[in-house]
């Protein structure tokens, strides 16, 4: 490939990401798309437990609900934006809505799951029941 192609090559790439901030490109999507989109979080499981994080930024506690039903756990929350105005041009990208994230966990204790909500991060750390942890069996 010639000097003259890859200098036309690079010039395309450098250009490209302004050709998709045109109009032309900016897409809405549906109001349910942008509910998985919220709630990003990790899981994880350990030997002796599950844990989860959950980003919920903007919502209060008293607007989470937990629950913990045949090993599947379900968190819902509710999100609302105050800020709607009248003005000329706006743009609201923040979603407004109920959510919902379900994780199987099976044989997490109910009686000892632990719970936090800190800087917009609701943490769940839900130990095993202790029937199910692995034991190394000595042979005799």
């Amino acid at each position: 490939m010639s000097n003259k192609s890859l200098a036309r090559l690079n010039d395309f790439w450098r250009n490209t990401p302004s050709i998709f901030n045109d109009d032309l490109f900016k897409i809405s999507y549906p109001k349910e798309f942008s509910k998985i989109l919220n709630g990003k979080c990790d899981f994880e499981e350990h030997e002796e437990n599950y844990v989860v994080e959950l980003e919920v930024p903007g919502v209060n506690k008293d607007e989470i609900k937990v629950t913990l039903k045949n090993d599947y756990l379900t968190i819902n929350w509710n999100r609302k934006n105050e800020k709607k105005s009248n003005a000329k041009n706006a743009s609201y990208e923040r979603s407004e809505g109920s959510f919902t994230r379900s994780f199987y966990v099976e044989g997490a204790d109910q009686e000892k799951i632990e719970a936090e909500l800190k800087n917009g991060v609701l943490k769940l750390v839900l130990p095993k029941k202790e029937n199910l942890k692995s034991k190394q069996i000595t042979i005799k």
